[in-house]
């Protein structure tokens, strides 16, 4: 045996070792990557991209995200979990290693059971998120993002316009690249948390000013809209069509836990 397979062999060993320790542990539903899981307007998916550029780790890439479901209290109680390797990937990739989420409405191309009809920006009467979340991630870090994108036609995922998210948990390397990228402005919200706000390219970024992690509280996103309006940045008939919430992790292992997470849409 070669030693480039004995290295490939002792990798993915390592790495499912790690796993076999980063289990659950619990009755809820396991779900792997690229496994839907859907009740009422809710969807779950863990969608890894990130090893794409690497030969060994894509081998590991299907087993390296788990999604913990509890069915009778879905969305709520889900935990994210993550295990990949020790370095981030190429910055083909943003830096991540994909995204396990959980969505409302449709996202980016997937529904839940319960379809919800899409509203243009200016047609919207509330668009709110309430959430609340913890973590473990001692050995690797993640970012904590709900966003959304606009659309230019609600019924073709990939007419995308531009994507809005907001940085529940910000590693260093993320704060940095918010903070370097062209800047909108500060927006306070009207529970006071003042947001960084920043674009690069097609992709508007909110980050807490303070660089603190946002564990809990609520997300005026129609507010939001309204103010990137102001500024230009958006016109007002782009078309909503779903959120999501979820973890893009940059390097090693660790879990989050989402304790509530409800979307108002009207």
């Amino acid at each position: 045996m070669t030693k480039s397979k004995w290295l490939f062999l002792l990798f993915v060993a390592a790495l499912a070792g790690l796993f076999w320790f980063a289990r659950g542990g619990d009755d809820r539903l396991e779900l792997g990557s690229r496994e839907p899981f859907a009740k009422g307007p809710y969807h779950a998916f863990a969608q890894p991209w990130g090893a794409q550029d690497s030969r060994l780790v894509r081998y590991w890439a299907p087993f390296a995200d788990k999604i913990d479901v509890d069915a009778a209290r879905f969305p709520n109680n889900t935990r994210f979990r993550f295990t990949w390797p020790f370095w981030r990937p190429s910055s083909s990739t943003a830096g991540v290693w994909g995204y396990s989420m959980l969505s409302f409405g449709n996202y980016d191309g997937g529904d839940g059971e319960t379809k919800i009809p899409p509203r243009r920006v200016y047609e919207l009467l509330d668009l709110s998120q309430r959430f609340a979340w913890s973590s473990s991630m001692a050995l690797g870090d993640a970012n904590l993002l709900t966003e959304f994108y606009l659309r230019s036609n609600p019924n073709n995922s990939d007419a995308k316009l531009i994507e809005i998210g907001w940085f529940l948990h910000a590693p260093a390397a993320t704060a940095a690249f918010v903070r370097g990228a062209q800047q909108i402005g500060r927006f306070t919200d009207a529970g006071g948390k003042t947001w960084q706000v920043a674009r690069d390219e097609k992709y508007v970024m909110f980050l807490p000013a303070d660089g603190q992690d946002v564990r809990a509280g609520t997300i005026d996103m129609r507010a939001a809209l309204q103010w990137l309006q102001e500024k230009g940045v958006i016109k007002g008939d782009e078309w909503f069509t779903g959120v999501a919430i979820g973890v893009e992790p940059l390097r090693g292992r660790g879990q989050v836990q989402i304790d509530r997470w409800a979307v108002t849409y009207r």
